[in-house]
């Protein structure tokens, strides 16, 4: 009886253990993500002092905008205000929300994607927005340049909302890769859904926002190279979510997750190289 039971007991265990949704990257995680993709360094902000604070205050203004829920952030918020980020929230309280696993459902379903209000998608985008073009474009800007008829004005303007895009998908990625089975997956933007034309998930969006950043690279081998890895990757995993079911089994998730690996890789391999051909990439990071 008393085997029955102790066997009866760790089956339930295991079963809970199956059904619970897997955490997702930690905060470290995240950010050594984004220097790898930027930098193709996961130690980058430590090994060059002299950018720290300019790293520190972008991966917090992706943290805010992504990652913030249940009151936390009020490090990271005071942080940027003493980079003197500009118009950005007195308090956490004006952008937060209550949630748990499914506080993704309000910020990780795509960077265009029309969440509910209580997402306060508008003004979380507002953080990372200025904290990018303060940090990686002020430099750049002459009174001239602001002016609305200069075509540097519609470039810096562009490329900022490219870089905020790739950051926010460097951070989906994340999630991704850590997930260790398809339920871990819920609330998470796909990594390719093109039949849906408003939110065609990470790659097809990434893919855009490339065609902005590196507008002047787009006849360059290295940028061409990106487009057909990305290009490549998005048949792979469009076949996959668009398989009967979805991916729903063990196998179909293991080519998937394998996709989302691959797609962090391609991204080290390629984006450091072009971005440290951008002026305002070498202005900010020189």
């Amino acid at each position: 009886m008393q085997r029955r039971l102790i066997a009866f007991l760790i089956l339930c265990l295991l079963i809970f253990l199956y059904a619970m949704p897997i955490m997702a990257h930690d905060r470290d995680g995240h950010d050594d993500d984004i220097e790898y993709v930027l930098f193709g360094n996961i130690d980058y902000k430590e090994t060059h002092p002299n950018c720290r604070s300019k790293i520190q205050a972008i991966e917090d203004a992706t943290y805010l905008c992504v990652d913030q829920f249940n009151g936390s952030g009020s490090k990271e918020l005071e942080n940027l205000r003493k980079e003197k980020i500009p118009d950005i929230p007195k308090s956490i309280s004006e952008f937060d929300f209550s949630g748990n696993y499914s506080h993704r459902d309000y910020t990780h379903r795509g960077w265009n994607f029309n969440y509910d209000d209580k997402a306060h998608w508008d003004m979380r985008q507002k953080i990372l927005r200025n904290t990018v073009d303060k940090e990686l474009f002020s430099d750049l800007k002459s009174v001239f340049s602001l002016l609305p008829w200069n075509s540097d004005a519609k470039k810096y303007k562009e490329q900022c909302e490219s870089i905020c895009e790739l950051l926010y998908y460097v951070h989906i990625l994340g999630d991704h890769i850590e997930a260790d089975n398809f339920k871990a997956l819920a609330y998470l933007d796909p990594l390719t859904r093109l039949n849906d034309r408003d939110n065609p998930g990470i790659i097809p969006d990434l893919i855009s926002c490339f065609e902005k950043l590196f507008e002047a690279q787009k006849n360059t081998y290295t940028y061409n190279e990106l487009k057909q890895e990305l290009e490549s990757l998005m048949d792979k995993s469009d076949k996959l979510t668009r398989s009967t079911g979805g991916v729903n089994t063990d196998e179909k998730f293991n080519d998937y997750h394998k996709c989302s690996e691959d797609l962090l890789e391609v991204l080290h391999a390629y984006v450091p190289r072009l971005l440290q051909k951008e002026e305002f990439f070498i202005k900010s990071f020189s």
